[in-house]
């Protein structure tokens, strides 16, 4: 295979383990977000995201919404482009190692991040995360390219990927400081005036960069307020930090990612030898320096940690890990190094699967169930009706099976409410609506909740409704109310 085709080749396997049965768990809040800012054109969109809230995620939502023409705003459809974004991320990460003069490491490190859990996480879920770091990956290469050739015009396409990075996810502009440690320390053949020659176009290119993403940066600081959950968490802890960022759910694989890490420190001039100092300074400052300066501002400033943020450092992981096991391979520990890889690859193995599974999602989300469920026992005119919590999220992540039920708490529909979810009022505020409506389907949250328990259902019961049918999903309760009396 021609060297040039290797790596698209490479990273169109890894789309496709990312996309395998991507599309079985339901939707989840954040999701819920995505498939609504992504419905909207772009002139809708902007005066959403810069008056309210998700500025950061503009970029995203707008080439999510040209994807999706094509693919449709199914499960498959959305999480393909993550997909995608995975399949980018590995075939640039192979062109690095290309770069680097380390063709076989670049193909142990494509393989790692390819079954890393947090990145076949990133490939099921329709948010931002997979192309950060596709978008990282690439303006490492880049840099690598104009350190190499030199000429302003490369200077500037790194600028251009690197403002589409920020302004794409705003923790991305940490790589800022990670580049300049590498400029900084890398050994390039001259003595201080070659890394200064290399430090005035660096400077000047992310300084255009963030002038460009500026006023991204601008509306994401003014609309921070959205990410204080992160300060409610708990603050640090050992998961969170140590596990949580590669490992997404599993225990074993975070744990073995630092033994690998801690053998590869050990046998520090094996891995010099065979991964070379360019390679371990450039993965070592892709993935200490967003940390260090992320857990920093956390503590100093504004809470901004949190282990999803820090997807598009894991190139720079599978990198480390790569080199690591390559120190493990003498001619002693060959068998050794190729165990520790097998061994990452089956650990993960659980983690992929579970990633998958119908339920997989944050709180087992059952969005599409519980809308399934509605559409299977109801009829056209009938009225809906969400107790308190999130199953109106079903309606607002799949309203095809709500078509011709009246909506009868409604009071403001997204975007006009300000937020992505729609403003609604007690049944109570609305008791004109129901002469006329035969049935109400109420869906409440909690799976033992009885029928009679919400608000909802004592004001329909004063109006003539009796609850005839209850139906479980994995989650939420559907109820079925239907007219007995006239009220």
């Amino acid at each position: 295979m021609p060297v040039a085709r290797r790596p698209w080749t490479i990273g169109a396997l890894a789309a496709l383990v990312s996309f395998a049965f991507s599309w079985v768990p339901s939707y989840w809040a954040d999701e819920v977000a995505t498939v609504r800012a992504t419905r909207l054109t772009p002139a809708e969109l902007l005066p959403f995201t810069t008056r309210y809230v998700d500025a950061g995620h503009t970029v995203y939502y707008i080439a999510l919404h040209y994807w999706s023409r094509v693919f449709g705003l199914s499960e498959a459809g959305t999480r393909s482009f993550s997909a995608v974004g995975v399949g980018v991320a590995v075939a640039v990460l192979v062109m690095i190692g290309q770069r680097l003069g380390r063709p076989r490491l670049a193909l142990v490190s494509a393989a790692l991040l390819a079954l890393m859990p947090r990145m076949t996480w990133a490939g099921t879920e329709a948010r931002s995360y997979a192309w950060t770091a596709a978008l990282a990956a690439t303006t490492w290469l880049l840099l690598l390219i104009a350190l190499d050739r030199g000429g302003w015009w490369r200077w500037a396409v790194l600028g251009v990927i690197a403002a589409l990075s920020v302004a794409t996810f705003l923790t991305t502009s940490t790589l800022l400081g990670a580049q300049l440690v590498y400029v900084l320390v890398r050994r390039d053949g001259h003595a201080g005036g070659g890394r200064r020659r290399a430090l005035l176009p660096l400077l000047a290119t992310w300084l255009a960069a963030l002038v460009a993403a500026s006023p991204v940066l601008y509306l994401g600081w003014n609309e921070r307020a959205q990410i204080a959950w992160i300060g409610q968490k708990g603050g640090f802890t050992p998961w969170s930090v140590l596990v949580e960022p590669w490992g997404e759910t599993s225990w074993a694989y975070g744990l073995a990612v630092w033994l690998v890490l801690i053998a590869g420190a050990l046998r520090w001039r094996e891995a010099l030898r065979r991964a070379c100092p360019d390679w371990l300074l450039l993965a070592g400052a892709w993935v200490v320096v967003p940390f260090a300066i992320t857990v920093g501002l956390s503590l100093a400033v504004t809470p901004l940690f949190t282990a999803r943020y820090l997807t598009f450092a894991m190139p720079g992981l599978a990198m480390l890990l790569a080199a690591a096991i390559a120190s493990l391979a003498s001619l002693r520990m060959r068998g050794v190094a190729a165990g520790v890889a097998l061994a990452l690859v089956a650990i993960s193995l659980p983690t992929y699967v579970g990633q998958r599974l119908a339920f997989a999602k944050p709180r087992e989300s059952d969005l599409r169930l519980v809308a399934q469920t509605v559409a299977a026992h109801s009829s056209k005119g009938d009225a809906i009706l969400f107790a308190p919590g999130r199953p109106r999220e079903s309606l607002e992540a799949y309203p095809q099976y709500y078509t011709g039920l009246v909506d009868i708490a409604l009071k403001t529909s997204f975007p006009v409410s300000g937020s992505f979810h729609d403003k609604t009022v007690p049944l109570a505020k609305r008791t004109e609506k129901l002469p006329g409506i035969r049935a109400v389907i109420l869906v409440i949250p909690r799976h033992g909740t009885p029928c009679t328990q919400p608000r909802d259902a004592a004001t329909l019961r004063d109006h003539g409704f009796a609850p005839t049918s209850r139906y479980p999903t994995h989650r939420e309760v559907v109820c079925r109310f239907v007219r007995v009396s006239a009220g």
